[in-house]
């Protein structure tokens, strides 16, 4: 890909991916009616469904179904920001149906924004999914309630799972790893990006590197 510097860069290794779940989510089903605890943004580029806060691409079917089809060169150029909207691209654009208004995401991706962009490249194909529409995530608890509730749940199990070591039972031990993987993977990444944060020797953390992105909404203690 030719640059205005005139110069040859090779892709990064990150749009693959990109590429393999937007064209994706160009055709997973969406249920209808739309559950009214997902509120999609286009002019934004945020929704509320828990696909869009776990996405390493910050990408759901809800959004990518409200724009125009994009052209093979929008997954070459388009740019990606730490600020809302995410994606911006001079293609990419929203139905008429869902807002004329498409200065905000396509003209002005770059201009006068260059503090603002995201250029970390990470590599790597990704085969993440987007979840589909589920069932309102704390069923009608307020967050606290619904956080409190979460850590009681933990807190507890924790504790139970001490009282399992005196077992060796590795069948216990293959069921948690093999049933908590995501739990895990997560727990990982927020303590990861915690220690990270809090060393004046490791690199600093970005908001797309794939180890650390499902922790992008943890606030690391001081």
């Amino acid at each position: 890909l030719l640059k205005e510097q005139a110069r040859y860069r090779e892709l990064s290794s990150w749009r693959k991916g990109f590429k393999k779940i937007w064209r994706k989510l160009e055709e997973t089903p969406i249920t209808m009616p739309l559950n009214d605890a997902y509120r999609p943004d286009v002019e934004k580029w945020v929704c509320t469904c828990p696909a869009f806060a776990i996405s390493r691409f910050l990408v759901c079917k809800h959004l990518v179904q409200r724009m125009q089809t994009v052209p093979a060169v929008f997954f070459l150029e388009a740019d990606r920001f730490r600020q809302p909207p995410f994606w911006r691209h001079k293609h990419l654009k929203p139905l008429e149906e869902y807002g004329a208004d498409s200065m905000k995401i396509g003209v002005g991706s770059a201009e006068g924004c260059d503090e603002d962009r995201d250029i970390e490249e990470e590599g790597g194909d990704d085969d993440d999914d987007e979840e589909d529409d589920g069932p309102h995530q704390h069923d009608g608890r307020t967050f606290e309630e619904a956080l409190k509730g979460d850590i009681d749940l933990i807190l507890d199990f924790a504790a139970g799972l001490q009282h399992q070591a005196q077992f060796r039972d590795q069948r216990l031990l293959s069921a948690l790893e093999r049933e908590g993987a995501g739990f895990l993977r997560f727990a990982k990444a927020c303590m990861e990006k915690e220690r990270r944060m809090n060393s004046t020797r490791s690199p600093t953390v970005s908001t797309w590197e794939k180890s650390t992105s499902s922790a992008m909404f943890y606030r690391t203690r001081p």
